[in-house]
């Protein structure tokens, strides 16, 4: 099915964030796109600073108090106007460039799924749209609706750095002790049901320290349902598998800086995935693998035209995505 569609809706969900909103909306604006944002309960400003700036960015604010990512997702997209591509954002982030030339990119394709990030308005609600989840709401959407193309280029970075996985969660989301538990406890649960884990998965994936909450969790996720996508591989996995399957050079594509394109997969992952296919699928859009420490997935195979883009990456993020010292080629690595 080919979309002959025009307009472009950006959206996202945002909640205690005053500090970042105006420069991550500034990142994404453009004449040509209405911009829907959820507002989920502020207590900040965030709210009151949206309604600010919205008629300078042609801003639609609607609050939600309450609602989890997902839901704040879904909410904004609904408003978005019918008969348009639709592309979220976080607002914790800004973007450069290549967020803009891949958005052009994938509309230009005519398909109603070229990127993750890109749907159709229509498309993506006939798929049922985003889940009501607050953490790994978007790996449990690519794995259900899918995407027809996969550009490896780096087109956005935190505003402010909070550490990351799990800990990562700010005190801006939680109030006490008790909404700290409640907060915990929420993030597990939507960890494993948006990521479809099994246990297997979850001893395969996680350190021992994480296990104590993770493994009770997944009693009361499976009460709640689990959304897993495919019989062999839960969605983490298959979120990998079908980027690597429908890789594109963005190089060619939209003529990306080399220093820009990397493709990057948890060497666990890959193991699971197949290393020597992985090899072969990177090397067939011009990227050379490498076996490199990456900050919170450790060993990772990271796929680049050259060693240069792994410290370009570096300083674009403002710290150590990867340890550049730790890259060797992924062959000699091994044999050893």
């Amino acid at each position: 099915m080919r979309c002959t569609l025009g307009r472009l809706c950006l959206y996202g969900t945002v909640l205690n964030s005053v500090d970042t909103i105006e420069e991550s909306i500034r990142s994404v604006f453009r004449p040509d796109a209405d911009i829907v944002i959820t507002d989920g309960g502020s207590r900040d400003g965030t709210y009151e600073k949206l309604l600010e700036i919205s008629k300078d960015y042609n801003l639609r604010v609607y609050r939600a108090p309450g609602s989890s990512r997902g839901l704040g997702r879904q909410l904004a997209l609904i408003r978005c106007p019918e008969g348009s591509y639709t592309a979220y954002f976080d607002l914790d982030n800004e973007y450069n460039v290549y967020f803009h030339k891949s958005i052009d990119w994938g509309m230009a394709t005519g398909s109603p799924r070229p990127l993750g990030h890109l749907y159709s308005k229509e498309y993506l609600l006939s798929r049922g749209g985003w889940r009501d989840l607050n953490y790994a709401e978007d790996n449990e959407l690519w794995a259900r609706v899918g995407f027809d193309y996969y550009l490896p280029v780096v087109f956005g970075r935190p505003i402010k750095t909070v550490g990351t996985g799990l800990g990562r969660e700010a005190s801006r989301y939680f109030q006490g002790i008790t909404g700290f538990t409640k907060r915990t406890l929420r993030t597990s649960l939507d960890l494993i049901r948006g990521l479809g884990l099994k246990p297997i998965d979850l001893v395969k994936l996680f350190d021992k320290s994480r296990l104590a909450l993770l493994l009770p969790a997944y009693i009361i996720a499976s009460l709640q349902g689990i959304y897993r996508h495919d019989k062999f591989l839960n969605n983490y996995e298959l979120n990998f598998y079908n980027m690597l399957k429908k890789l594109k050079d963005p190089v060619k594509e939209i003529k990306a800086d080399e220093r820009y394109v990397v493709f990057a997969i948890p060497y666990k992952v890959a193991y699971h995935i197949g290393v020597s296919w992985i090899d072969r699928r990177l090397r067939a859009i011009g990227l050379r693998p490498y076996k490199c420490r990456q900050m919170s997935w450790g060993e990772s195979i990271v796929g680049v035209r050259s060693l240069n883009a792994i410290e370009a990456v570096n300083d674009y993020f403002h710290f150590n995505f990867f340890e550049a010292q730790s890259c060797r080629p992924l062959e000699a690595a091994e044999e050893r």
